[in-house]
C-alpha cells in the first residue's frame, strides 16, 4: 500500500513537472515564435570582410604613391580620390606613421587575427535579414582602423559598411581611458559588440525615420532597432543587444512596474521636454531618476518591451510594417503592454 502511495506521488509529481514545463515552453514561444524561422534555403553571399587596416599599414611608408593605387580597386569606400594629389598621399602618409594609429593597428591584429567567426555570424544575420526583407541589399563589409572615431564605430558610405576594429579591442585597453574616453562607453568596447552595432547599422540605413518628439515616439523608435536585433540576431543576448550589464537588465525587469509607474504619474509618456528625453534616451552610467544601479537609456528598454509585446499579439504585422508604416501611438494601443512585477514603495 505504501508502494502504491509512493508511485502514486511520484507520478503526479512527474505529471505536475511536465505540466510547468509545457507552460514554461508556451510562454517562451509567445515572445519568439515568429523569430524561430529556419534559413537553410536562404540563399545569399557568405560575407567576407575586405581588411582594408592590414592593406593600408602593410604599404611601406616612403613609396605609398604606386601601392595606394595598386590597392585602390580593392578599396575604393576608402580610396575613391586623387592619388595623384600630393595632399591626399600625404595626409595618408601622416595617417600611417601616426604613432598612436600604429599602436591601434598592431592591437587590432592581435585581437582579430582572424575575422572568420564574425564573418559566419554576420552570414547568418544577413540571410535572415533576406528571409524577411527579400527585395532588401546587403552591403560589402570592411574593417579599418578609425584613428578612435569612438562615437561612429559602424558606418554606412553608398552601399558599404565600414567597421573601426579599433572600437572593439576590449575593455582593458588603456589608450582608451587616456583619451579619455565614458567609462560606460568603454565597457563595451569590446569584440562581441562589433557584429551588434553592424547589424544595428542596418537598421539604420535600411529603416531609420525621422520620430516624433515626444517620449512615446523616442521610445517606439528604439524599440523598433531592438526589435530588429531580436529578429537578426536570436541567439545575441539580451544585454549585448542593449549595452546593459547583467545586473542593469536585471534590474530593469525587476522595476518594470516602477518605471512605467513613475512616468504615468508624472506626465512623462507624451512630454516633449529636452530634458526629459535626454535623461531617458542619452547615453550615460545611469538613468538619475532612479537608483545607480539603474541603467542609462531606460526609455529605450520600456519601448523595446512594447514593441516586443505588440509583435507578440499582432501577428498579421509584418516586420516590414513595424519599421515603416504603423506609428507610435497605435503600436502603444495594440500591443496590450502590461509591466511585469507590483509597483513597490
Amino acid at each position: 500500500m505504501l508502494i502504491a502511495i509512493a508511485k502514486q506521488t511520484e507520478m503526479k509529481a512527474y505529471q505536475l513537472s511536465i505540466f510547468l514545463f509545457t507552460l514554461l515552453l508556451s510562454a517562451c514561444s509567445g515572445e519568439g515564435s515568429r523569430l524561430d524561422i529556419d534559413t537553410r534555403d536562404t540563399e545569399i553571399a557568405p560575407v567576407r570582410i575586405m581588411r582594408y587596416e592590414q592593406a593600408l599599414f602593410g604599404i611601406a611608408p616612403d613609396s605609398m604613391q604606386p601601392q595606394l593605387k595598386a590597392i585602390a580597386p580593392q578599396f575604393p569606400v576608402f580610396l575613391d580620390a586623387d592619388l595623384d594629389d600630393t595632399l591626399n598621399i600625404m595626409r595618408l602618409h601622416d595617417f600611417v606613421i601616426d604613432p598612436l594609429n600604429q599602436q591601434l593597428y598592431r592591437r587590432s591584429q592581435e585581437v582579430f587575427p582572424d575575422l572568420t567567426p564574425y564573418e559566419r555570424d554576420f552570414t547568418e544575420a544577413f540571410k535572415r535579414f533576406r528571409y524577411f526583407f527579400p527585395d532588401g541589399t546587403l552591403p560589402d563589409i570592411f574593417s579599418y582602423v578609425s584613428g578612435l572615431l569612438y562615437e561612429n564605430p559602424v558606418q554606412f558610405f553608398n552601399e558599404d559598411m565600414i567597421v573601426a576594429l579599433d572600437m572593439y579591442l576590449g575593455a582593458d585597453m588603456e589608450t582608451y581611458r587616456k583619451m579619455r574616453l565614458p567609462l560606460y562607453a568603454i565597457r563595451t568596447m569590446t569584440p562581441e559588440y562589433l557584429v551588434r552595432d553592424g547589424i544595428a547599422e542596418l537598421y539604420l540605413y535600411h529603416f531609420a525615420l525621422r520620430p516624433g518628439t515626444t517620449f512615446l515616439d523616442q521610445a517606439i523608435d528604439k524599440g523598433r532597432r531592438l526589435w530588429f536585433l531580436d529578429a537578426l540576431l536570436p541567439a545575441t543576448p539580451d544585454s549585448i543587444k542593449i549595452g546593459f550589464t547583467q545586473s542593469q537588465l536585471q534590474w530593469c525587469r525587476q522595476n518594470e512596474a516602477n518605471i512605467w509607474s513613475f512616468i504615468i504619474q508624472n506626465d512623462l509618456l507624451y512630454s516633449s521636454d529636452t530634458q526629459v528625453l535626454r535623461k531617458f534616451f542619452a547615453d550615460g552610467p545611469f538613468t538619475s531618476d532612479f537608483s545607480t544601479a539603474s541603467p542609462p537609456r531606460i526609455g529605450e528598454w520600456l519601448g523595446w518591451q512594447i514593441v516586443r509585446s505588440f509583435m507578440d499579439r499582432n501577428e498579421n504585422v509584418s516586420p516590414e510594417e513595424l519599421f515603416t508604416s504603423i506609428q507610435a501611438q497605435e503600436i502603444l494601443n495594440r500591443s496590450g503592454y502590461k509591466p511585469r512585477g507590483k509597483v513597490t514603495p
